[in-house]
């Protein structure tokens, strides 16, 4: 397969959403525990790979969020229940109520709709009133229920259809999915709720969901670092710190997955700086001089470069065996940056070895190992 620089050059910019991905595969991945209240939850969580997905301009990131989304508008009223998952949350979140004596009650404009229709009409719009004794106008109670609909934008088709869906449902949505719940007051907002999860648990048991979906895009996950373990092409630093963060991913999958991830974490990878060293301990090493360049993308600084590693620490929820040596392989740089604010720039261990020649010793050991590991695949 001919590798090209554009499908695995990563920017400074686009880490945090990678880094937002790689918490969600930490939360619904084949390998992890299933998740409490999953498929609500699940709802919940692809918000937030929307909301960070503009900033990806990776093309393989783009296409491995864009498979899971793709398998899920192919799953049967999944847009319907998307938004019942949404509704559940919101209802659960807000005990949503008017002013407690209607005699005293005065509404106000405050920027805000202020007439109540119902739950469902809140958490589309929000709602906001405020409230106070007539006899007494300056002193009020105001309260603001925010909106709560978001719809997520990684498919500009998937977005349009729920926003038409969302419009042929206002102000009365399908009773078969949503209890709009007309009359306000002290906790009923827990009926409404118990109904949408009620529709959003039965459809993710009749649809196996969401595993159904993750399995579709754990399959294209390891297509790609297949795919780049047997290319014959010499893979540049671009390429290898991308595989770092989809090694990553790699863990959070199945067994097989998570297995193959250890063989590649713990292949040897000798350098003439670092004799009888496995594949990740080279790996780390080499992103650390490949962000530290001041001639790369990166030019990052000892703090960012610190800040690189504990924010990659900070999402890695999986425990499995190369997961642990991952993380040993980070806290060890960790160390050294902290013991040494020039390293990798230069090393305490290497002195007498330049950063090009450490940078370019390093790249072949990767190779190397690249190489025994290509050996091992089917």
């Amino acid at each position: 397969m001919p590798i090209s620089v554009t499908d695995y050059k990563l920017s400074p910019g686009e880490l945090g959403g990678i880094r937002a991905w790689i918490k969600f595969l930490g939360i619904f991945g084949s390998g992890m525990p299933v998740a409490t209240d999953a498929a609500n939850k699940f709802f919940a969580e692809i918000i937030a790979v929307s909301d960070n997905y503009s900033a990806i301009t990776n093309p393989s990131y783009q296409w491995i969020i864009t498979s899971l989304f793709s398998a899920l508008n192919g799953v049967t009223n999944n847009k319907e229940v998307s938004l019942a998952a949404q509704y559940t949350n919101y209802c659960n979140t807000y005990e949503i109520s008017l002013a407690p004596n209607d005699a005293e009650y005065e509404s106000v404009a405050i920027a805000m709709p202020f007439t109540f229709t119902s739950y469902w009409v809140t958490f589309l719009n929000g709602y906001g009133y405020r409230w106070g004794l007539r006899d007494d106008p300056g002193l009020y109670n105001v309260t603001i229920y925010p909106r709560g609909i978001n719809v997520p934008r990684v498919f500009t088709t998937r977005y349009d259809a729920i926003n038409q869906l969302v419009d042929s449902w206002r102000p009365t949505p399908s009773a078969t999915y949503i209890d709009a719940q007309t009359g306000a007051g002290s906790q009923s907002n827990r009926r409404p709720a118990a109904a949408a999860k009620k529709v959003v648990d039965d459809w993710a048991t009749a649809n196996s969901m969401p595993s159904a979906v993750v399995t579709v895009m754990e399959a294209n996950q390891r297509l790609k670092m297949k795919d780049l373990m047997k290319a014959t092409d010499i893979l540049s630093a671009d390429v290898y710190y991308f595989i770092f963060y989809w090694l990553i991913g790699l863990c959070t999958g199945t067994t097989a997955d998570r297995t193959w991830a250890l063989t590649i974490v713990k292949e040897p990878a000798s350098s003439p700086e670092y004799d009888n060293e496995i594949f990740i301990n080279q790996l780390i090493y080499l992103i650390l001089m490949y962000v530290a360049n001041p001639k790369g993308s990166f030019k990052y600084t000892t703090g960012q470069r610190q800040d690189m590693l504990k924010d990659i620490l900070a999402v890695m929820s999986t425990t499995d065996e190369a997961s642990v040596l991952i993380k040993a392989s980070i806290n060890s740089s960790l160390d050294m940056l902290t013991s040494d604010s020039s390293y990798p720039m230069q090393d305490m261990y290497n002195p007498d070895k330049g950063f090009n020649t450490r940078l370019s010793d390093t790249l072949a050991a990767l190779e190397d190992g690249r190489a025994g590991i290509r050996g091992k695949l089917s």
